[in-house]
């Protein structure tokens, strides 16, 4: 004769029969272990993102544009913000607190697998901060000067990064502006008096002048954000000063006023940064033929998130280099270009 399985057992005792349930005690344990399930679950989630801290010495809009940039080019590489990385953004231009402190705060609160230094003053902050977390860096020149890394081809520690090698084209921008301007005999240097990268740039300048025959005079400004009246009382002074041209380093700030000013006060020009000539009129630009681009940092970011050490990634340097004149500009000024120095140019334009 068959026995029918029980679906609970009865216990007797003085109190009267127990009757044990085993849902009872499944159910509880089941839910237990979801809990435990999706706990583990968010946590793993949780340790699958990266977080990226990119961090830019620029205005605001440019910190956009290159957040953008970035998202883009890490999108290539397989990375999605807020799927397998979290990339937040900050940019410095008003802010009153310094990189250093900034970075001591902000990789103590929260942990980072990356940071994304945009311009040397970030850079250097965060090389203060941490000797652990991967740096990669760009917008800036002589990173052995900084103290940044130990060289170029084997940065060592936990900084790499991309060099535009602005400070050794400081005195052939000088020679340029000779060359230009025959005539030319005081040429004014208008930099910014905290940037590190700019003092740099003076230096070299004023080294080059006397075997040019010229004088250099520098104007040390306070702040990298100026008024447009400000500026103009720059230029006045440039002017009565005797300075017969200029040079600029990497400025960002109000290209298309510096250049309208240079024109007003008649005072040739020679940037740094070639758009300023195609996009903005400026005179002639004397620079990197091509800045380190978005997915060159986007590169390096993914080798680093895979494992590899900064310290074994070369810091890169541009290797070629172009002149570009604008011949409005030229003609504006009432200025020739030498048929000699043309021929140097990469490019001429009328815009």
């Amino acid at each position: 004769m068959a026995v029918p399985l029980a679906t609970s057992t009865a216990f007797s005792s003085k109190a009267g029969p127990v009757r044990f349930e085993p849902r009872s005690i499944v159910r509880p344990i089941v839910a237990v272990a979801l809990a435990v399930l999706a706990m583990t679950a968010d946590k793993v989630h949780a340790q699958s993102i990266r977080r990226i801290l990119h961090v830019c010495d620029c205005p605001e809009s440019m910190a956009a544009d290159e957040r953008t940039g970035l998202l883009l080019a890490l999108g290539k590489r397989g990375y999605v913000q807020g799927k397998n990385i979290d990339l937040e953004s900050h940019d410095f231009t008003v802010a009153g607190d310094s990189f250093r402190a900034y970075f001591d705060r902000e990789l103590a609160a929260h942990r980072t697998d990356l940071v994304l230094a945009s311009g040397v003053r970030a850079a250097e902050g965060a090389k203060g901060a941490t000797t652990q977390t991967p740096v990669v860096f760009w917008r800036l020149s002589d990173p052995i000067g900084f103290g940044l890394v130990a060289s170029l081809a084997r940065p060592g520690r936990n900084l790499t990064g991309f060099s535009r090698g602005i400070e050794k084209l400081a005195p052939k921008r000088l020679e340029l502006l000779r060359e230009m301007l025959p005539s030319a005999r005081r040429i004014g240097f208008v930099f910014v008096a905290d940037n590190a990268s700019h003092q740099r740039q003076a230096a070299e300048v004023r080294a080059a002048a006397p075997s040019l025959g010229l004088e250099v005079r520098d104007y040390a400004l306070p702040a990298a954000r100026w008024t447009e009246p400000e500026l103009d009382g720059l230029f006045a002074h440039l002017r009565r000063d005797g300075v017969d041209a200029f040079l600029l380093p990497d400025l960002n700030v109000l290209p298309t006023v510096l250049v309208q000013l240079a024109a007003k006060y008649r005072l040739p020009t020679i940037h740094s940064l070639t758009h300023v000539v195609t996009d903005w009129g400026g005179l002639a630009a004397y620079a990197t033929e091509a800045m380190p681009d978005l997915s060159d940092i986007a590169d390096y970011a993914d080798r680093i998130l895979k494992g590899t050490r900064p310290g074994d990634l070369p810091v890169q340097e541009p290797t070629r280099f172009e002149l570009v004149l604008n011949a409005r500009s030229a003609r504006a000024l009432g200025l020739t270009f030498p048929p000699t120095f043309l021929l140097r140019a990469s490019a001429v334009v009328e815009k």
